[in-house]
């Protein structure tokens, strides 16, 4: 066996201490990312709860705790360390290096649970993050505006001196565990504790590849997440859309009034901010002031929760999943669909408003490095009418934050003025605003005239999120919340009229400032100088106003589009006798994957 880096004096002297601790640091580091990750104080324990008596405490201890903190038992090291202890004569070096390598893989697992449940909540699945990073991470590297050579350096050193560390361990236990002034009582302890992991994996099985388990178990982690690749595969590969052009066939029915519709995606606009006391009571007293304004100028509010199909990212899911009333959670279903649709057509919500004579535009705002062949793949899978890109814009004054990018105070009154001088249709318009984005830095402010911010001058420089404090961090967030509200009022107020339909629709929670225990709501608020078009939302669950009380959503991004084409053809259908069906979860994939037409 290789010597350790501990001088070997030590191990002689103080087996059973650098044996327990050198298991106690290498059992919690792997479960100290997901704890990093998680909600304030997680490094430590919760108390015991009174409520539920003793039998309560005593499950919190030994079996589940909500609190991801690093107080667990590794099933796999405990067992490994077991049995090296007992082997005596029968040790070998290349079972200590494999054992070893077994355990670095399960640390490199760990930081990868705690980045996708932490801080994503997603469920790991090699096969769905596989894709995502590939299309993801050049993408964010180039728009976060973050020093990622800095962060690429620093990364690799930290690694390296993480493997060292992890490495001097790891030779510290073996060492330590096969030394023969290892006591009884130490040997004693492991041969106890490997039964009663070994029980816990037979009682739980499954359950103990949960975060919240106590006795965590790295087999049942891979193989959750192995079934949960094949299970996305299978759907992805199943897909089929017979009963997707059955549902949302809305040939049968005519508009006989069309009114502009107005989507805008609001990025990062999450329910946190009615959960958490740094942001409620201005956001609350904001709701107010701009409720008042609207009733002022003769518009009626309706507004609701609505469940995002993703947390902290992945725009283009949520508002994919809105457009096509499909809950569309993991990106290898999203590009699937991509692929799927540039020869046929997806009946989408912007589909079936241009069979009924609209003009469907979708505005991209931001500076993207996107290949002509990949817009040519966009554009054919969103079936638009006319696609405007950033370069279209002509914009040439200083942009802000994520991108970086135009105010948007600039983009949708430009975009408005460019659209009424270029067509007579109806308009079905869709963008997301990106002044809102993570990490909420620099940050434009509102003018009077829109027109002054086209004017040549220097950038702000780009921040870097990793040196913003958490306060700031908030502080950040609530201004961008506060400006895009001001500035979609505003907008609304200038453009709109009594034949104009706007829904202010939240993406995601944002990243960051918000946690597990907020949940995947998001705002929505629909406006209309239709009191009638309004009123009607209260059947699924809208209330009057932009605020709402109930905090429990009554509408999912996938059930969007079925209801808004119901309220639509119901308001000003032709033949409002027979609507069509509302679908509060959209289309099931599941049943997708069954039909037979």
């Amino acid at each position: 066996m290789a010597e350790p880096l501990l001088d070997v004096r030590l191990h002689k002297r103080y087996p059973n201490l650098l044996f327990w601790l050198s298991f106690f640091v290498l059992n919690a580091l792997l479960f100290l990312p997901m704890a990093m990750v998680s909600e304030e104080n997680a490094l430590a324990p919760p108390a015991p709860s009174a409520e539920g008596g003793w039998q309560s405490a005593l499950s919190q201890l030994l079996i589940w705790r909500e609190s991801l903190d690093p107080w667990r038992i590794s099933a796999e090291l405990t067992l490994m360390t077991t049995l090296w202890v007992w082997l005596g004569k029968w040790r070998r070096k290349w079972l200590g290096a494999l054992f070893g390598l077994l355990y670095m893989l399960m640390l490199a697992y760990s930081i990868y649970e705690a980045i996708v449940i932490g801080i994503y909540l997603l469920e790991p699945s090699f096969y769905s993050q596989f894709f995502l990073a590939r299309d993801g991470l050049p993408f964010l590297a180039e728009h976060v505006n973050a020093r990622w050579e800095l962060y690429l350096v620093g990364g690799a050193l930290v690694l390296i001196a993480g493997c060292a560390i992890v490495i001097a361990l790891w030779r510290t236990l073996l060492t330590s565990g096969a030394s023969s002034g290892l006591s009884r009582s130490s040997r004693l302890i492991m041969a106890g504790l490997a039964p009663v992991t070994l029980l816990a994996l037979a009682l739980y099985q499954h359950y103990t590849a949960r975060p919240e388990m106590v006795v965590s178990s790295f087999g049942y982690k891979l193989q959750r997440n192995i079934e949960a690749s094949l299970e996305i595969y299978q759907d992805v590969i199943s897909f089929d859309d017979n009963l997707v052009r059955h549902v949302y066939d809305y040939s049968g029915h005519r508009l006989a009034h069309k009114p502009d519709i107005y989507i805008i995606f609001v990025e990062s606009y999450g329910s946190v901010l009615y959960k958490r006391p740094h942001f409620t009571p201005a956001y609350r007293a904001l709701l107010s002031e701009l409720t008042e304004l609207f009733n002022i100028e003769g518009w009626h509010v309706a507004t609701t929760l609505s469940e995002a199909p993703t947390w902290g990212g992945g725009s283009w899911l949520s508002y994919t999943t809105t457009l096509f009333g499909m809950r569309i959670d993991n990106h290898p279903q999203y590009l699937d669909l991509r692929n799927k649709y540039q020869v046929e057509r997806y009946p989408s919500l912007g589909a079936t408003l241009h069979d009924q004579g609209y003009h469907y535009v979708w505005l991209s705002a931001l500076d993207e490095n996107i290949s002509e062949v990949g817009w040519s793949k966009y554009t054919r899978m969103l079936a638009v009418d006319e696609l405007i890109r950033y370069r279209d814009m002509g914009f040439v004054g200083p942009r802000y934050g994520w991108g970086p990018a135009p105010p948007d105070q600039w983009v949708l009154h430009w975009a408005y003025e460019h659209l009424k001088s270029k067509t007579d249709k109806p308009l079905m318009f869709f963008t997301i605003t990106q002044n809102s984005h993570y990490p909420w830095a620099p940050h434009p402010t509102l003018v009077e005239d829109w027109r002054a911010l086209n004017q040549p001058g220097p950038e702000p420089e780009p921040v870097d999120p990793e040196t913003i404090g958490l306060d700031a961090m908030r502080a950040n967030y609530l201004n961008a919340i506060d400006y895009q509200l001001r500035m979609l009022t505003q907008w609304i107020l200038d453009v709109g009229d009594e034949n104009s339909i706007f829904v202010l629709i939240g993406d995601h929670q944002p990243p960051a400032v918000s946690r597990r225990a907020d949940g995947w709501a998001t705002p929505v608020h629909i406006l209309s100088k239709d009191a009638a078009f309004i009123e009607a939302f209260a059947e699924y669950g809208f209330v009057p106003g932009l605020e709402v009380n109930d905090l429990e959503p009554t509408l999912r991004h996938e059930g969007f589009y079925s209801m808004f084409m119901r309220t639509l053809l119901g308001r000003y259908g032709a033949n409002r006798i027979a609507q069509p069906a509302y679908l509060p979860e959209g289309i099931l994939r599941e049943a997708v994957d069954t039909a037979d037409y």
